[in-house]
């Protein structure tokens, strides 16, 4: 009877030491698939997926791209005064002098009715050439309050002047995004 009860003890202790090692195996898959989702949720936050998280990040990326276009935008700034009041630095980032016909923003989509002409004046940039752009809008408000954030569309025609070619360069859906400063 002695040896019964030894088996069937050494069998309990067999069966707590599998549900031990099913419990830790458990625990440890529970452990890795939180660092997963955790790791997961930093990553949607800094690339902007989460609102008010990684604005800022996607401020420099839009930033990042305008300033190495193949016409820059080195600067920008719009008031918050009714007009808005633009101020766009472009650069000339092409190896040819070209020609800047039209520069024009708009708030949603594209289309004449949704772009606000900023500069119908020509000027002329050589390679590397920055000028200043400064004028009022005359159509969409884009900045009602200064602090407020503001995500527009480029549209900027320009002609190559070695080879007559005019271009309308939009930026490939990228837009400028930036904050309202004070009028």
């Amino acid at each position: 009877m002695s040896i019964l009860k030894s088996i069937n003890q050494l069998k309990r202790e067999v069966n707590m030491v599998k549900l031990f090692k099913k419990a830790q195996t458990a625990t440890e898959y529970m452990i890795i698939l939180a660092v997963i989702i955790i790791i997961a949720l930093i990553v949607v936050g800094v690339m902007g997926g989460i609102p008010g998280l990684g604005g800022s990040t996607r401020g420099r990326a839009s930033s990042a791209y305008w300033q190495t276009s193949d016409v820059g935008i080195t600067a920008f700034a719009v008031t918050a005064a009714s007009p808005n009041v633009y101020n766009v630095k472009v650069r000339n980032n092409l190896r040819d002098t070209i020609t800047i016909n039209t520069f024009k923003v708009s708030t949603s989509g594209s289309g004449a009715a949704t772009n606000d002409l900023i500069s119908a004046v020509s000027f002329v940039l050589a390679p590397g050439e920055t000028s200043t752009i400064t004028n009022s809008s005359g159509g969409a408000t884009v900045c009602s309050t200064a602090g407020d954030s503001f995500s527009i569309n480029v549209e900027i025609s320009y002609t190559d002047d070695e080879t007559g070619a005019t271009y309308t360069f939009t930026g490939s859906g990228t837009k400028l995004e930036g904050v309202c400063a004070a009028s």
